[in-house]
């Protein structure tokens, strides 16, 4: 297994991304992307403390599902609101993640980090963000048809030490073969880079797609961009 991690800040004073790629266990690896919310006192803090919480709650289990998942992020949220009381300051972040074992992907997601899933030149899973736009559509206060950039930038779940129905994950089983690629990317790549644009890229070699790819965030990106790729898979 192969992967391949890019941040940028964009034309941000700071990058509030945080990267983890990690092998916890015999066969198990943990890859996430965790963007510190934008506006709050301590983002990249936020984004550390819930990469390594996860981290370390994961790390010491015996089964990593669903429930279990749900359970790294309650401590992490707990962690960062413990951090918020002691220091008075507000701070949050959003996250997506990928365990990968034995041919599988366990993928979940908090807020508007965004994982893909590509075989032979076609998408095969993209998740859908927790923003608002997205629980309009649901609810069907608004149609397809509706389009609104602030509606789409406001998250509606995150790690941020509050309600912790706030903080409640999606989750998605993947079985992922040879020659299958995955991505993880905050809003800053998805939002100027999206799915198809991506299959388009990557019918060019491996090192032209990451390096059209790590070219036009350096180039286009207003936000923090970052991402993990991850392919040839055992």
């Amino acid at each position: 297994m192969k992967s391949i991690t890019l941040t940028h800040k964009g034309k941000r004073k700071v990058n509030q991304d945080v990267i983890l790629t990690r092998n916890i266990g015999s066969d198990i690896n943990l890859f996430i992307v965790a963007d510190g919310m934008g506006g709050y006192d301590n983002g990249e803090v936020a984004a550390k403390m819930a990469c390594e919480s996860i981290l370390t709650f994961l790390s010491n289990i015996d089964v990593i599902n669903q429930d279990t998942i749900q359970k790294a992020v309650n401590k992490a949220n707990l962690a960062v609101r413990q951090f918020q009381e002691q220091n008075n300051s507000k701070m949050g972040t959003t996250l997506g993640a990928v365990v990968l074992s034995k041919g599988k992907a366990k993928c979940f997601w908090v807020g508007d980090v965004k994982v893909f899933h590509y075989s032979s030149n076609k998408l095969l899973f993209e998740s859908q963000s927790h923003n608002l736009l997205n629980e309009l559509l649901e609810s069907d206060i608004v149609n397809e048809n509706f389009k609104s950039s602030k509606y789409r930038h406001i998250v509606t779940r995150s790690i941020q030490g509050g309600d912790i129905k706030k903080s409640v994950i999606s989750y998605q089983e993947l079985i992922v073969k040879a020659k299958d690629e995955l991505i993880i990317c905050s809003d800053g790549v998805h939002s100027i880079i999206d799915s198809h644009t991506v299959l388009c890229l990557m019918k060019s070699e491996q090192t032209d797609f990451i390096n059209k790819l790590n070219d036009r965030l350096e180039k286009e990106a207003n936000d923090n961009a970052s991402l993990i790729y991850v392919s040839e898979f055992n």
